[in-house]
């Protein structure tokens, strides 16, 4: 079909062609032109052969490719690579040259060999030779680290450390023992002999200062670290035996591994430690870490000590968070005891009432709610606030009592702005603050356009696309990905485009999401837009995706395309295999349950899970679920989007608390949730931008039917 438009074209013009060569015009005749399209033709399908034969190639490479991952993937299992398995291996690797993934391939034959202790230096530094600059060298380079230990190379060890910053622990450790190794060489320091006599005078002055530093360090380390690793032993005896493993700073290690939660590590304290006084205040911290009950009697008996004053600040809230928000009048008297006895500073104190005022917020008892508010205006914490304004909207109590509380800093966020800008009793002052806020992007700026009555607008800058010569410069990672995605391997392609971009400046980041726009990668068009946080970009951050599946899914329903898809955009950024830890799945985030449900109401077909990872089926239930939603709550955005986050039945206990009494924004404002109060403000604007962007003449803000409602 492609040959005869061609030259169909070329017929078409063939008594017109002529070329511009030193100011003359060379008219061809028939036969030239006839000559011409047999070149042209020729070009074309030798083109269109060659372009078949690369395309059955990497057919036939994916296929080498999976085969030699599912070797590799049973050789890690069974923890060996026997060498028929390493045969085939590198027999598959050889028909693999010249894959998009190749280096891939190579790197997962390395990986494997590493997991089963299978590897030389010769094939990590070969590897690293050829691939200089590929995501894996970062670990590679940590390997060096094992190599040169083992080796006992403790000069070139510390060499190496001032290239390559050592990660982890294990690698610390080892840095720390060649340090040590090679001073103690130096000074002629015997280890077994130090241990016996606590002295060695023969160290010379200059030494003695380095390992005192080096000692130095390696308490900071030992401080901080639950589990020493084996290769610390040396440095570790070494340091104990100059007496720098004291009781207090035992102590003070305790005191950091509560904090972490480490369990393990604070029983490995314990173990190793001789002073009796010391093994039972040990203990005591073991009962605490285990028991946050234990607290009341640990503050009542222990005496007041900087270690103890520790734990009891740390342990403190989640002794709060263990009772029951509503418990019989809470009561801060006690804990106002416990702060006295321990001598709590003002901030401390402060830090005391706030995380128990936020616990026992919405408690019901009466004196409770007088003791809040009175103590809220004098805290004057914005995250305290923030939660009194959102009860003063559903309970229709003034705001400018607590408005007025806010810091600074709080009342320049869009959400406080709007409310300052409602309660504004100077109505030109009013109107002035709604105008600046309109101009702004989100969902409140949109709000204050709807208020002032007029069209809310915003201008989004412009994307400055790649280059031709940035495109062929990027071609190998764009084959990358698109090959991981050819795979099915999202992830692992999502993994290569973040660690790409990371290295990328703000232009290029962005010319990058618009590229993936382009080519529809529509997950990882959106999360370029966040790796160069380019939140005014609002056509990166919303492409068209699944634009005409939509269109299939709704044309006999009642919800709108923009905000199915604002749905779907907020819900997984458009990636087709997120999956929640609420087992959501797919692009419209479906639980497996209500898919089930909706697909027999609706009767639609549905298998199984993996349904919901396909996009085309992931939409046509997603869409479904919002009808349904619709026909609960017709035409309001709100509050279908509030049940299809937060689930109907939360939605109907909102609405019940408010009883009919709330405007929209006041009901908004006063949703329960973080997430869920998020959640509508996003997919209502993002529903308006995709309307923007999809060219509609006649935007919808806000309908009727959620404007005019009362909540």
């Amino acid at each position: 079909m492609w040959k005869k438009t061609i030259l169909a074209l070329l017929v078409a013009a063939s008594v017109n062609i002529s070329v511009e060569a030193k100011q003359k015009t060379k008219v061809y005749s028939e036969t030239e032109v006839a000559q011409l399209q047999a070149e042209l033709e020729k070009k074309l399908t030798d083109k269109w052969q060659k372009d078949q034969q690369d395309a059955a190639e990497l057919v036939k490479q994916r296929a080498y490719f999976e085969q030699l991952d599912a070797i590799l993937k049973a050789a890690q299992t069974k923890k060996t690579l026997t060498p028929n398995a390493l045969q085939l291996s590198n027999a598959l690797l050889k028909v693999l040259a010249g894959y998009p993934l190749e280096m891939e391939a190579e790197w997962e034959l390395l990986k494997t060999k590493l997991a089963v202790k299978q590897v030389s230096e010769q094939e990590i530094a070969a590897f690293s030779e050829k691939y200089p600059n590929s995501i894996y060298q970062k670990r590679l380079n940590q390997l060096t680290f094992e190599q040169l230990y083992q080796a006992a190379k403790w000069a070139e060890l510390l060499e190496y450390a001032k290239k390559v910053t050592p990660e982890g622990n294990e690698n610390q450790c080892r840095v720390f023992s060649a340090q040590y190794q090679l001073f103690a060489s130096q000074a002629q320091i015997n280890p077994e002999a130090e241990q016996a006599t606590q002295s060695n005078t023969s160290v010379d002055t200059a030494v003695n200062s380095v390992i005192t530093d080096l000692l130095g360090q390696f308490e900071k380390f030992w401080l901080k670290t639950a589990e020493l690793p084996q290769s610390c032993t040396d440095i570790e005896a070494y340091w104990r035996d100059q007496g720098g493993k004291t009781a207090d700073k035992i102590r003070l290690k305790a005191v950091e591994l509560f904090k972490q939660n480490a369990a393990k590590g604070l029983e490995t304290l314990s173990l190793n430690t001789q002073d009796s006084e010391l093994t039972l205040w040990l203990s005591e911290v073991s009962k605490l870490q285990s028991n946050v009950n234990y607290l009341q009697n640990f503050v009542q008996n222990q005496p007041l000590t900087e270690h103890y004053k520790a734990l009891i600040m740390h342990t403190f809230p989640k002794l709060l968070k263990s009772l029951a928000e509503d418990i019989p009048s809470p009561n801060f008297a006690p804990y106002q005891t416990w702060a006295e006895k321990w001598q709590l500073t003002p901030a401390e104190l402060k830090e005391w009432k706030t995380t128990f005022i936020s616990r026992f917020f919405d408690n019901q008892s009466g004196e409770w709610q007088i003791w809040r508010d009175n103590e809220l205006q004098t805290l004057k914490a914005d995250n305290l606030t923030e939660r009194r304004i959102r009860m003063a909207l559903w309970k229709k109590e003034k705001l400018d009592t607590w408005l007025v509380l806010l810091s600074d800093e709080a009342k320049q966020k869009a959400e406080w702005r709007y409310w300052l800008a409602k309660t504004e009793k100077d109505p030109q002052k009013r109107v002035q603050q709604l105008t600046s806020l309109a101009k702004e992007r989100g969902f409140y700026p949109m709000l204050a356009a709807q208020q002032l009555g007029s069209n809310y607008q915003f201008n989004q800058p412009e994307v400055k696309p790649l280059t031709d010569e940035q495109i062929a410069q990027f071609t190998p990672q764009f084959m990358r990905i698109k090959e991981w995605r050819a795979l099915n391997r999202f992830e692992s392609a999502k993994g290569l485009w973040v660690e790409w971009l990371k290295m990328l400046p703000f232009e290029e980041q962005l010319g990058l999401s618009e590229y993936a726009k382009q080519q529809e990668w529509y997950d990882l068009a959106v999360e370029a837009t966040i790796q160069a946080k380019a939140w005014d970009y609002i056509d990166l951050r919303l492409p068209n995706a699944y634009a005409q599946w939509f269109d299939l899914n709704l044309t006999e329903k009642g919800m709108s395309k923009s905000f199915a898809m604002a749905i779907a955009r907020q819900e997984s950024a458009w990636s087709s295999q997120a999956k929640s830890h609420a087992n959501a799945m797919g692009l419209m985030q479906m639980l497996p349950s209500t898919a089930a449900l909706t697909a027999k109401n609706m009767g639609l077909p549905f298998e199984n899970d993996k349904d919901l990872f396909d996009p085309l089926r992931n939409i046509m239930l997603g869409t479904a679920h919002l009808n349904e939603l619709n026909v609960k709550y017709p035409n309001n955005r709100i509050l279908i989007a509030a049940a299809y986050n937060a689930g109907a039945s939360r939605v109907e206990k909102w609405l019940a608390r408010s009883n009919g009494t709330l405007t929209m924004d006041e009901f908004i404002a006063s949703i329960l949730f973080y997430e869920t109060r998020g959640y509508v403000q996003n997919v209502v604007t993002y529903d308006y931008y995709y309307q923007m962007l999809q060219g509609k003449t006649s935007k919808k803000m806000f309908y009727k039917e959620e404007w005019q409602k009362q909540y």
